[in-house]
């Protein structure tokens, strides 16, 4: 604000004006006129001063509510980050024991051990006839395929890539998930649910089955909410499912070696295409591992076959632990094994491939054979990656070459740069 002083001073030198000499009249009005012009100036520039205050204030009150509302987003996504961390921790431990299933006869343990870590009311879960009708429990009945197909996909049918998702009531046949649960239906149909069809992961358009998660309160489970983790959790129960079935056939079906107790050739003819022919259409690498004892001619020699049998299963029995859960392992006979490493490049190959010689080498020949004997056991191991279009013979006998390779003491033409 302009000072009342400068007004005063212009009153005095108006006053002042009228006072000055004859003579130089002039000369003192135009200074005084220019002492006015000044006083105008700093009058404008004051004005003007005034109105960039009002509007830093008026600034400072935007920036000020700006930081609130920033503030209080941040509250928002630090709240948002905590509920998905703790729903992450929980989804991983769901999953934990999804994959720690070794038979399907154990699913009326794992299925309360998720609801309890879910946080669920309770859990609804039927399974393809066809599929599982030999390898379930009694506590869980199995569906016919067809029916199972048309249940699964009426969940939701204007959008059947997705779950359904809201009332449980609102489901299409409350009844076919519902009597799944071991909780009051009532209590369970009155609320919400999560229900979504399983899929055969080798196969995206055949249903395995279905699960549906409930919960009393009516608005856990709503179309608006995000799905990410129960979906993804579903795929790997689907997963998990298949896996085990298969284990459990591979058993029942006696598809192991008579004297190590390895997958014999059979069983790596039945299954490796399939994983082969998945890979290839999801541009994941495969390789295979063709395992060949050196010197193990003069251990039947020396000691017999008796010994030779107990080296070889010993060995099988060292390759096997070495392997991964998901490896397709077996014995081609005599002295050969052959391992299928799917989502697995070179280098990776290499470095189990050294882990195996290290395993085998490791072996004590004396212990396993029961005999005081000098005699040791080493591996030599040829690696090839499967090639688009390329059939599992072709592949395994590129690992056989490159195999013979390693043992001649030659560079391996697969081995990593």
């Amino acid at each position: 604000m302009i000072n009342r002083d400068v007004f005063d001073l212009d009153e005095r030198l108006a006053r002042l004006a009228r006072h000055a000499p004859e003579r130089g009249r002039g000369v003192f009005l135009q200074e005084i006129e220019a002492i006015r012009g000044g006083l105008a100036v700093l009058s404008r520039h004051a004005a003007e001063h005034l109105h960039a205050c009002r509007i830093l204030e008026d600034e400072a009150v935007l920036l000020r509510a700006r930081v609130d509302k920033l503030a209080d987003t941040r509250r928002r996504l630090l709240e948002h980050l905590r509920r998905d961390t703790a729903s992450f921790r929980k989804f991983r431990e769901a999953i934990k024991i999804s994959r720690g299933m070794r038979s399907l006869s154990e699913l009326p343990v794992i299925l309360p051990r998720i609801k309890d870590v879910l946080d669920l009311a309770d859990i609804g879960l039927v399974l393809c006839a066809e599929e599982f009708a030999d390898f379930l429990p009694g506590e869980i009945t199995p569906v016919p395929g067809r029916d199972l197909a048309r249940q699964a996909l009426a969940l939701c049918p204007n959008t059947p890539a997705r779950p359904f998702l809201g009332p449980s009531r609102s489901m299409p046949d409350p009844s076919f998930l519902l009597d799944r649960a071991q909780a009051g239906h009532g209590q369970l149909l009155g609320g919400s649910c999560f229900a979504c069809g399983l899929r055969d992961k080798f196969h995206r358009d055949r249903v395995i089955g279905a699960v549906a998660f409930f919960d009393p309160d009516p608005g856990r489970y709503t179309p608006d909410k995000a799905t990410d983790f129960l979906e993804h959790f579903c795929e790997i129960l689907a997963s998990d499912l298949i896996n085990v079935r298969d284990h459990e056939k591979l058993d029942r079906e006696k598809v192991l070696d008579e004297l190590t107790g390895a997958p014999n050739r059979a069983y790596l003819t039945r299954h490796a295409p399939r994983m082969l022919e998945f890979s290839g259409r999801k541009g994941f690498p495969v390789c295979a591992l063709f395992i060949d004892l050196d010197r193990f001619k003069a251990i039947n020699d020396t000691l017999g076959h008796e010994a030779g049998d107990r080296v070889l299963t010993a060995v099988s029995a060292r390759l096997k632990d070495a392997m991964r859960r998901y490896d397709i392992f077996a014995r081609l006979g005599g002295d050969e094994f052959v391992a299928i490493l799917p989502d697995t490049d070179l280098p990776e190959a290499a470095a189990l491939a050294d882990r195996i010689r290290r395993a085998v080498a490791g072996l004590d020949v004396a212990r396993a054979t029961g005999t005081p004997t000098p005699l040791t056991v080493s591996a030599s191991v040829g690696i090839a990656r499967h090639q688009p279009g390329e059939g599992l013979d072709d592949l395994i006998r590129r690992a056989d070459a490159d195999m013979y390779t390693v043992k001649r003491g030659e560079i391996s033409p697969e081995s990593p740069a």
